[in-house]
């Protein structure tokens, strides 16, 4: 069992290495690849002279996305350019991520082999220290293209000039924005912008727009959905930008971002004023949106009530968190899976249990690769397969805490199995 969580580098900079190991073993967190660029942005961030050198930063930023707990979302504007052209785009909270394959077993069941993103390549290097001349090029064309000064306060002299009128404060602006989504004279016009901003030449904006004709005209939001919560996004910053309700901070054009992936979690976190002003506008009733400040406060809590329990705790509460009344992910968990009442903390996993599970997952790494694979009666009817890079510094897969060549693989053994899948 797991909550999707999606954190924003505000929040992302403020856990503990502790706290996000334990928050990993709780939370399934969804990284949304601004955050992978964020963290690369570091690389050509100007330091105090006294202060740890930048590739040491964003080495230490890396090495907190722990790969067996984190998953890195398929990019926003791919997402929304296929739903344009038909792909349905599932906004249930569950992370999407890019298929590199799909296999079919001889009984008829499909598997569906994930694609390892550039974005995971790259973390994966830089937990170990390396850093491209491309990896250097490209942080300084981030940092330059995020910290000019001067972008939205242009664009804020254009709208302004552009739609006279101000709207005076958040509500106005969330009920001007639904109103324009919900305006049937607008959804063509609408339309058209989406295939535009959205499309980016790479799409057939005429079969995109001649579907929507073919379905009868319907409501954007009906219609295409993802589409039209990223259109609500660009709505609500440009409409605010005009009205100044949203500031001219240079990085707020990147931090909205973040917000095309709120489909695709359970909880959003995250400490700057943007996200706080829109994010609650934006999520699904079945969603939560925290501050930084409470998450981190939640976790140093936690992380300290293990401490001083001990082992035994630790152990006992290594998949599911303590039960304390006062905690937001006890009460997240209540909610969502009904916990204690149907945890698994007193039940002992029997070795059968655990080797049934094992061959389970033999059988389906085995089918994604092409082997031919016989299922029993009653296995699952698809299987999803998203292979992760392990380093021998990431936190041990048992969520003991400790190294994974401290741990649950011996140095030797792991530099074993590296060489037999690098020789694959």
């Amino acid at each position: 069992m797991h909550i999707t969580i999606t954190i924003d580098k505000s929040t992302f900079q403020m856990l503990s290495y502790a706290e996000l190991l334990r928050l990993s073993s709780y939370y399934r967190h969804n990284v949304a690849p601004v955050l992978v660029m964020e963290i690369l942005g570091d690389l050509k961030k100007e330091v105090a002279p006294d202060a740890k050198p930048s590739e040491v930063r964003v080495k230490e930023f890396a090495s907190k996305l722990f790969p067996m707990s984190c998953v890195v979302n398929s990019y926003y504007r791919t997402l929304a350019k296929g739903e344009l052209m038909g792909n349905k785009v599932e906004m249930d909270g569950r992370p999407t991520l890019d298929v590199e394959k799909i296999v079919k077993t001889d009984d008829g069941r499909k598997g569906f082999l994930m694609k390892e993103t550039d974005a995971e390549k790259a973390v994966y290097k830089w937990k170990d220290g390396n850093f491209s001349e491309a990896d250097h090029t490209l942080s300084k064309l981030w940092r330059t293209i995020t910290t000019q000064e001067d972008l939205l306060k242009n664009l804020q002299k254009i709208l302004k000039a552009a739609t006279p009128g101000r709207l005076k404060s958040l509500d106005e602006l969330h009920a001007k924005v639904q109103s324009v989504l919900a305006d049937l004279d607008r959804q063509e016009s609408l339309l058209i912008y989406l295939i535009d901003t959205y499309g980016e030449q790479e799409i057939d904006g005429g079969f995109a727009f001649a579907k929507w004709l073919e379905a009868g005209r319907p409501l954007l939001k009906d219609y295409i959905p993802y589409c039209a919560h990223c259109l609500k996004i660009d709505l609500l910053f440009h409409l605010g930008l005009q009205s100044e309700i949203i500031g001219i901070r240079p990085t707020n054009r990147v931090d909205l971002e973040y917000l095309y992936y709120l489909p695709f979690c359970n909880v959003f976190t995250s400490n700057d004023k943007i996200h706080k002003q829109l994010a609650p506008l934006l999520i699904r009733p079945d969603q939560k949106f925290f501050t930084g400040e409470e998450l981190k406060k939640d976790f140093k809590g936690i992380v300290e009530y293990l401490e001083k329990e001990g082992e035994a705790a630790k152990k006992k509460f290594v998949s599911e968190p303590p039960i304390l009344e006062e905690s937001l992910t006890f009460q997240l968990w209540k909610k969502y899976f009904d916990y204690p009442k149907s945890s698994n903390l007193e039940r002992n996993i029997s070795a059968e249990e655990l080797d049934y599970m094992k061959k389970q997952m033999d059988k389906f790494i085995k089918a994604s690769e092409g082997e031919q694979v016989s299922f029993e009666e009653g296995e699952s009817e698809e299987f999803i397969v998203h292979k992760s890079y392990l380093g021998p510094n990431d936190p041990c897969f048992c969520g003991s805490g400790k190294k994974v060549t401290d741990c649950c693989i011996p140095m030797e053994e792991f530099i074993r199995l590296s060489e037999k899948d690098k020789g694959k």
